[in-house]
């Protein structure tokens, strides 16, 4: 693949799904709307490539934040990195894709469904394969008269056992230019601060060079006619009777010991295979809709989820004959939550519209405080429902918790701040006495997100406030505040201030486009 064409893909990924899919998606995206800056990023970025090393690459080291994962104590360090990088990453490593794709398990085999390399109209991967289709082939292989017995395991800490030596060996023997190979190699050992180990998690970069640390794998089971299937690092096997399972899976442990990775004891099971037909996680008979890239995207999620999704008829029906009321009370009485119990909780007071109920969640969510985010997601999703005398008493109660004098984990604190920031939600005074008592080891990304959530909500004088904190702002917080500044002062107070400020952001084009856009040339049509 040539750098332009691997340019092009990313710059419209990135405009289509944005730089992740766990933070939300930053202003700075649809900068890239403007054509002319566009092109601009564009050059950047294939002068960076052409440039074969790290140094004409010129990324950013990534911060890493916490983000909920499996269970209380249970987390996932998630990569913050600039809009420029996410576009250079992506596409380096779509230099690559296409030999990584051809040397996997053919499509065909139906055997691996995770990111199949298929550009298209913005999207990096096949939206024909994903986990829907995965699902539906474990249950058509559960049905057959030859399997008795499914087995189900998967990789302990993936991406955070993945060797980037390993990695880079495996590019090295098939036919990726050595070049390439060896600028991503350079490129995972800077962000890993020469760790050797892990992947940004996060990045559709990460994840064809996290299916290319396991195609040995894959090739070695498919050669040992193993009856399997895999998406991302969650095997399934199905076997004519216990004893093939477990031989198979002992397969699978040895074949993924060499490429340091090891099977999570816990999440590992065999069943009969009339048991696994009849679970309802296995398998949806919802469509996938083609237009939401997100639902391809998955890999990260454990039970616990950041993201509220809404209930189908068929479930709301279900919930309205359930008492949130006493649900509440048994929940309270228990020392711990399971994530299910909370999620129907939720559900159960918002579509039964049992409001009262809702002030009582900040309470129950001490026992289980990952499930802030999806509260809160929930809350902002449905701000319409909800009474305003309710939604009032929520946002005072979140403010309070923002504003006490322990620290708040991050990602608590970032969801609290987004939802303190939109309209109905609003509590101006406790995000700005909140982002004045911010110590700069808050957390890599609260500092953002307490900026953008003022936004909308900030006067003149918060604006002046803010923006005497530029100089010691990191890079994603003075792109915010420039933003702040541009949208909310007059021309004639802002110009001195972004004039100044117009020296040191060279290095950022991103920065310089939010006040200063650059314009299409009239009369050149854009090269293809």
């Amino acid at each position: 693949m040539l750098i332009k064409r691997a340019v092009e893909i990313a710059i419209d990924n990135v405009l289509k799904e944005g730089l992740t899919d766990i933070f939300p998606r930053p202003f700075e995206v649809d900068l890239l709307k403007n054509t002319a800056f566009r092109r601009a990023i564009h050059s950047i970025v294939c002068t960076a490539l052409n440039g074969r090393n790290l140094q004409s690459l010129a990324v950013y080291p990534i911060a890493k934040v916490l983000y909920p994962k499996n269970n209380v104590f249970d987390f996932r360090s998630c990569a913050l990195m600039q809009p420029l990088d996410t576009i250079k990453y992506t596409s380096l490593v779509m230099l690559a894709a296409e030999e990584i794709e051809k040397a996997r398990i053919s499509k065909n085999k139906k055997v691996v469904f995770s990111y199949r390399v298929k550009p298209q109209k913005g999207s990096i991967f096949d939206h024909n394969v994903h986990l829907t289709s995965f699902r539906t082939e474990a249950i058509r292989r559960s049905k057959l008269k030859k399997v008795k017995v499914v087995a189900k395991c998967d990789i302990a800490n993936f991406y955070d056992r993945i060797n980037l030596h390993r990695l880079e060996s495996i590019l090295l023997s098939l036919n990726i230019e050595r070049w390439i190979v060896k600028l991503i190699n350079e490129l995972l050992l800077f962000w890993s601060g020469r760790n050797s180990y892990s992947l940004p998690v996060g990045s559709n970069a990460s994840r064809i060079l996290a299916e290319a640390c396991l195609l040995e794998v894959d090739r070695f089971l498919y050669s040992n006619r193993v009856n399997f299937i895999r998406f991302v690092d969650d095997y399934r096997f199905f076997a004519p009777d216990a004893k093939t399972a477990h031989y198979w899976i002992t397969l699978l442990i040895e074949r993924l010991s060499l490429e340091g990775f090891s099977l999570n004891p816990s999440k590992t099971l065999i069943e009969e295979a009339a048991a696994f037909e009849g679970k309802k996680e296995t398998a949806t008979k919802k469509k996938v809709r083609q237009d939401v890239p997100r639902a391809f995207v998955h890999g990260y999620a454990g039970i616990v989820p950041v993201k509220f999704r809404a209930a189908s008829e068929a479930e709301k029906k279900g919930l309205s004959k359930k008492s949130g009321k006493r649900l509440l009370r048994a929940l309270n009485a228990k020392p711990i939550i399971e994530p299910d119990e909370f999620k129907e909780l939720c559900k159960i007071i918002l579509y039964n519209q049992q409001w009262k109920l809702f002030l009582e969640l900040p309470c129950l969510l001490e026992k289980f405080p990952q499930f802030f985010p999806y509260v809160i997601d929930m809350l902002i999703k449905n701000v319409d429902l909800i009474p305003a005398r309710i939604s009032g008493a929520i946002a005072d109660q979140l403010a309070n918790e923002l504003n006490k004098k322990e620290k708040l984990p991050e990602y608590i604190a970032t969801a609290i701040v987004r939802l303190v920031g939109t309209d109905k939600f609003s509590k101006k005074d406790a995000l700005i006495k909140y982002f004045r008592d911010l110590r700069r080891n808050a957390g890599p990304y609260i500092g953002r997100a307490t900026i953008d959530a003022l936004t909308e909500v900030a006067d003149r004088a918060d604006v002046i406030e803010i923006r005497n904190c530029y100089d010691r702002a990191d890079l994603w917080e003075k792109r915010s505040i420039i933003r702040l500044v541009y949208s909310k002062l007059t021309e004639e107070e802002r110009r001195p201030w972004l004039k100044n400020i117009k020296l040191h952001v060279a290095d950022d084009p991103f920065a310089g486009e939010i006040f200063d856009p650059k314009k299409s040339r009239k009369g050149k049509k854009k090269k293809t």
